[in-house]
């Protein structure tokens, strides 16, 4: 009988156990994306017709220069900690969002180069149907969200999209588009409300 009752007892805190586990919330991520949507000019969406690569690259600002190259340098794509997330983006900017296009990410650069004051962030993508790119979204990141970030009083895990942050090309790697128009703002931080909406034309 004592042996059954231990048993039981044995039983029933294991239950307790992964009942416990079970009701844990999971951790914030500490890594996400902005959203730049394509919008071509005019509604001439043939501007597409062709593109088979898309470049999109945005400009660290203070906090995230900061971030990389003085409170987490580990986290840089090619640190200890840094190596796995944006691996993991690469897999992830094509696949776990809505209202993108098809496509695969076939590289995510990051440039921290001091001297010439140069910190940007590269995402190249290979466009599987270009049919799919007018009025669809991009993903680009890994970029730390405010609450991971750390930035001073002030400051914001920002990034800035330029003129020339955005060009599409062909299968024979001829730039075939390239932003017209900026939007009113141009500035961006991860898990933005609104994407920033850029106006493409023909190159």
């Amino acid at each position: 009988m004592r042996r059954t009752k231990t048993a039981l007892t044995f039983a029933a805190a294991l239950l307790g156990l992964t009942t416990l586990g079970s009701c844990t919330e999971p951790e914030p991520e500490n890594f996400a994306t902005i959203r730049i949507e394509m919008s071509p000019t005019n509604g001439t969406t043939e501007l597409f017709a062709g593109t088979t690569e898309i470049t999109a690259t945005v400009q660290y600002e203070t906090c995230l220069q900061d971030f990389y190259l003085v409170r987490q340098p580990t986290f840089q794509k090619d640190g200890t900690d840094g190596a796995p997330v944006f691996a993991d983006f690469e897999d992830r900017l094509c696949s776990d969002f809505m209202d993108i296009p098809d496509c695969e990410v076939t590289e995510i650069k990051q440039n921290l180069i001091d001297a010439n004051q140069v910190y940007s962030l590269a995402v190249t993508f290979k466009i599987n149907d270009p049919s799919t790119l007018p009025y669809r979204e991009l993903h680009i990141g890994p970029l730390p969200v405010e609450a991971f970030a750390g930035c001073d009083s002030g400051q914001g895990p920002s990034v800035e999209l330029r003129q020339s942050g955005l060009i599409g090309k062909n299968s024979a790697g001829t730039q075939i588009w390239r932003i017209g128009a900026l939007p009113g703002t141009n500035i961006a931080v991860a898990n933005q409300g609104a994407p920033l909406r850029v106006d493409l034309v023909a190159n």
